[in-house]
């Protein structure tokens, strides 16, 4: 799918998420000269002394108060006590190295958000993560390749890593991988798709930085009629942890989210919540930083 046809493709699901961004609140951050938009949400709770630091991406089209309706995590952030901020791409689209995705400097922008934040907040690096959907997951792999130091972990949802990053990553700090993917995905194939590397292509660079010495049995799980099944695998003696869901039947969906009609972009699996499963991932994943 040529890019033209996939950002076209990938509308309805902007489209779909509802606009409201409950009680973030809209700031700037000007960063090399250019002045950049974020939403964040600093929970009563983790005023003091919060827990972390979410970056959450959204995917192309969308906004920062659509993915912060449509994934619930200021909800998740008040019952845990850390902060989630929602980021804005130009033009609606993150540069996420395919061919043709622009020109500018995201991750920059990301990293220096990050740190800000981190440092605002006093939120230790082991404890700073980012997570988004499709160009949103996209762009969270690129900010790990090449600002490995600005997050320790990254979650990826109908996403996966540009081709031309691979090769090219500085440097060999592990970052912790949750990767969420529905193997009827149209728009991000698991296999692969124009310029990016197929699913468990994306996974095995991260898993070679991170020393993992082999890939879990699968964990399958089916308890809901949907139509969709999950089957779960953890790589084992990894540096930090590496993990893959495979979402059997399921699209190019936010899993556990609100149903979209838009019939491209297939089912949601009802089967996990994957706000719930990335908070869970990222909190093992900072753990385990600490021993």
């Amino acid at each position: 799918m040529r890019k033209d046809k996939f950002v076209s493709a990938a509308l309805p699901l902007a489209l779909a998420l509802a606009p409201a961004a409950g009680a973030a609140q809209a700031q700037r951050i000007t960063v090399a000269g250019v002045e950049r938009e974020y939403l964040v949400h600093v929970p009563p709770a983790a005023a003091g002394r919060p827990d972390a630091l979410l970056l959450v991406l959204h995917g192309g089209g969308g906004t920062p108060a659509a993915i912060a309706a449509h994934t619930g995590f200021s909800r998740l952030a008040d019952r845990e006590g850390f902060i989630v901020a929602y980021p804005a791409a130009r033009n609606r689209r993150w540069l996420d190295a395919r061919p043709g995705s622009g020109r500018g400097d995201d991750v920059t922008f990301l990293a220096a958000l990050a740190d800000t934040l981190r440092r605002r907040h006093g939120i230790a690096p082991s404890r700073v993560f980012a997570a988004g959907i499709s160009n949103g997951a996209m762009m969270s792999y690129r900010l790990a390749c090449e600002a490995p130091g600005s997050v320790a972990g990254i979650g990826v949802i109908a996403g996966a890593m540009a081709a031309a990053l691979e090769g090219k990553c500085p440097g060999t700090r592990p970052v912790a991988v949750l990767a969420l993917h529905g193997t009827e995905d149209r728009l991000v194939r698991l296999d692969g798709t124009d310029g990016l590397l197929s699913v468990p292509a994306s996974l095995s660079y991260w898993t070679a930085r991170a020393g993992c010495r082999a890939q879990g049995a699968p964990v399958v799980t089916d308890r809901v009629r949907d139509g969709t099944l999950v089957e779960h695998v953890a790589y084992a003696g990894c540096t930090v942890p590496i993990e893959l869901y495979t979402i059997r039947g399921g699209g190019h969906t936010w899993p556990g989210g609100p149903r979209v009609r838009a019939r491209i972009l297939g089912r949601t699996t009802r089967e996990l919540k994957a706000t719930e499963v990335l908070w869970r991932f990222f909190d093992r994943a900072a753990d385990q930083a600490g021993r």
